[in-house]
């Protein structure tokens, strides 16, 4: 072969490389474009569900809210006292309520005081975890 048909022969072959490079990075860059496409579209259907569900969560709770204010009414407490028929009243202004709590133990022996610690030793970071569980163990709904 002469040199000139090498020439042109390696001249044919990168151009040929050269379009088939160009292709596959058209076609992969397509491809990309259109998976990135659908991951918006995805991300937008699940965006619009969220919303539709926190409406629907900020409805319930307005009515929720509206319910409560309502049952807190006094004519309403009025109207279920007159349909339970419970006899209760209003407080009077100078009407003082004791409520029993639990018993104070008193020690009138210094024997007795040993017996009966006054304080316990609390443990702040048992409490947080129990705490910490109860709030997970709660359901969502």
């Amino acid at each position: 072969m002469s040199p000139i048909l090498r020439r042109e022969t390696t001249l044919y072959k990168q151009i040929l490389s050269l379009l088939v490079v160009l292709a596959v990075i058209t076609v992969s860059g397509c491809l990309g474009l259109l998976w990135l496409r659908q991951k918006i579209e995805l991300t937008a259907q699940a965006t619009r569900t969220l919303e539709v569900e926190i409406a629907k969560e900020e409805r319930r709770l307005r009515y929720i809210d509206t319910k409560i204010a309502e049952i807190h009414q006094p004519h309403y407490l009025e109207r279920q006292i007159q349909r339970l028929g419970l006899n209760l009243r209003p407080p009077m202004a100078d009407q003082i309520v004791y409520l029993d709590g639990y018993p104070q133990y008193q020690t009138n022996r210094p024997e007795e005081s040993d017996a009966y610690p006054t304080e316990r030793e609390k443990d702040p970071f048992r409490y947080s975890i129990d705490l910490a569980v109860m709030k997970s163990l709660t359901p969502v709904d």
